[in-house]
């Protein structure tokens, strides 16, 4: 049967991409990805916030944190993305509110304040659970003088995602909670962008100079069916270099949005193709089947 990866494949041909670019996407009942550079290992950029309200949401229902809990926020914020850093008469949040601006307006200050209530250990033990090989989260957001890393790879960016949509991240109660912080993001400059309007899309952009990425779930109703994960670094044109919007990555990748949604919806046809259970190939870890365009 030709399925999701063998349309997605067909329409990434015609594409062209700006800078490295990894990609990692499946549809989530067939489970045969479409990989390009999938194990990477690049900057994460806010990518890792999913990863972060994962951790606090086991916490929460493990009943060790509360998502009603005060948290004292420091007088000296992160900048970067956000809006805490504008606002210090502000001297606490919820855990609740601070993790829907981590995501939702991917605030670095709120970030670094989730970070402190759950651990980097915890973070660690999150990351490698979910099956993730290539992805350390070991320094605050916007601390470079810290040491220590923050990065990634687009496979498990997707696994992480794949995880989230299946249900095996997060009990039904935070899996639901986080799904609904996830649908209300407000950076939808890359995947979402030339989505029908009635697309449903649960994403998490990150970005710093001359890097672009976004990860998602995509569907045409509210059951995610496809996980996506497009990331891309090295760029050099002066709107990637200059800022954190705009730029060559962020129209490559909406592109890569457009053409996983094109392929998403058409329908199966009977003869065989990419990723077939013909397929022979040895999969990699956490994924049933190599694509033939993975690398």
């Amino acid at each position: 049967m030709v399925g999701y990866a063998a349309r997605f494949e067909a329409e990434l041909a015609g594409l062209e991409f700006p800078g490295r670019v990894g990609i990692a996407s499946w549809d989530l009942d067939e489970g045969v990805p479409v990989l390009r550079c999938p194990e990477v290992e690049v900057h994460s950029a806010s990518t890792i916030k999913v990863l972060v309200m994962i951790t606090a949401l086991r916490a929460v229902a493990e009943g060790r944190l509360d998502l009603d809990r005060v948290v004292p926020l420091p007088a000296s914020r992160t900048r970067g993305t956000g809006v805490l850093f504008e606002i210090p008469s502000v001297p606490a949040m919820s855990l609740r509110d601070l993790i829907n601006l981590m995501i939702v307006v991917s605030d670095n200050a709120a970030t670094n304040a989730v970070i402190d209530e759950v651990g980097f250990p915890a973070i660690a033990a999150c990351t490698a659970g979910l099956g993730c090989t290539g992805t350390r989260v070991e320094r605050h957001i916007m601390d470079t003088a810290a040491p220590g890393v923050l990065q990634t790879t687009a496979l498990d960016q997707a696994r992480v995602m794949a995880a989230l949509a299946r249900g095996e991240a997060l009990p039904p109660e935070q899996t639901r909670h986080a799904l609904a912080v996830l649908s209300r993001q407000q950076v939808v400059d890359r995947i979402p962008l030339r989505l029908p309007e009635d697309a449903r899309c649960w994403n998490k952009t990150g970005e710093i100079k001359g890097l672009r990425h976004d990860v998602a779930l995509l569907s045409a109703d509210d059951t995610p069916r496809v996980v996506l994960a497009v990331l891309v670094d090295q760029l050099t044109d002066p709107v990637s270099t200059k800022g954190y919007r705009g730029g060559d990555g962020v129209h490559a990748i909406a592109a890569v949005g457009e053409a996983a949604w094109r392929a998403m919806s058409q329908p199966s046809t009977g003869s065989q193709g990419v990723g077939s259970a013909e397929d022979d190939r040895r999969p990699l870890p956490g994924v049933p089947w190599r694509s033939s365009e993975s690398r």
